[in-house]
């Protein structure tokens, strides 16, 4: 009898968005939680915390930090972090968190309250947004320079496929991450600029994983 696997998500989020990746690259069938932005009430009941992404696998919870590693425990093939491969593979995730999505991120933030679901969501999601970052206003009068920043960065990505179908040469814990990064600007009704034709071909390529 196969293990109930559950993912606590949330659309909006670039971990939620990569650990899904990771789920479908490893051919995982797991049910999906959306959690809302500002009600974490089911999350804490069944999980203990208050973050997402969170893996229920059966009766063990696994707080966001630790999926990848957990799912190569349990399913080693295919490989989240190829041999030979497995540090520019962790390495490649790392800078997309902690780097690139960032870059993205203050390029759409004013935009993303649209793909909530209510008033009371897009609410809180604006007021919190707002105390980490400032005046919304001043936020939307900067989106010319992040916009450029980001394009900066994508471009980069782009460089990086030139040659080869997936960031590491096969599919990995790196394209997971990247594309996780990027997804904050598909959950706020954007596209990645034609003009990086080989990173919308890879974008299409890890949302067909799984498939």
């Amino acid at each position: 009898m196969a293990v109930p696997v559950r993912l606590y998500t949330m659309p909006i989020s670039h971990y939620c968005v990569s650990a899904e990746r990771m789920l479908a690259l490893k051919g995982i069938r797991y049910d999906p939680v959306r959690v809302p932005y500002h009600d974490k009430r089911e999350l804490l009941r069944e999980t203990g915390q208050d973050y997402v992404p969170a893996l229920r696998w059966g009766r063990t919870v696994v707080p966001w930090k630790e999926i990848p590693a957990f799912l190569e425990q349990r399913q080693p093939l295919p490989p989240l972090f190829p041999p030979g491969l497995a540090g520019e593979a962790a390495l490649l995730q790392n800078w997309a968190h902690q780097v690139l999505e960032e870059r993205v991120w203050r390029a759409v933030v004013t935009r993303v309250g649209g793909s909530l679901s209510d008033e009371l969501e897009r609410w809180v999601f604006e007021e919190m947004q707002t105390r980490a970052r400032g005046p919304w206003h001043v936020l939307k009068a900067r989106e010319p320079e992040f916009r450029k920043e980001m394009e900066e960065h994508l471009g980069m990505v782009e460089r990086i496929l030139e040659g080869r179908e997936w960031i590491l040469g096969q599919p990995s814990v790196a394209d997971c991450g990247v594309f996780g990064a990027i997804s904050p600007l598909v959950a706020a009704g954007g596209a990645v600029p034609a003009r990086f034709r080989r990173l919308r071909q890879w974008q299409a390529r890890v949302a067909r994983l799984g498939r």
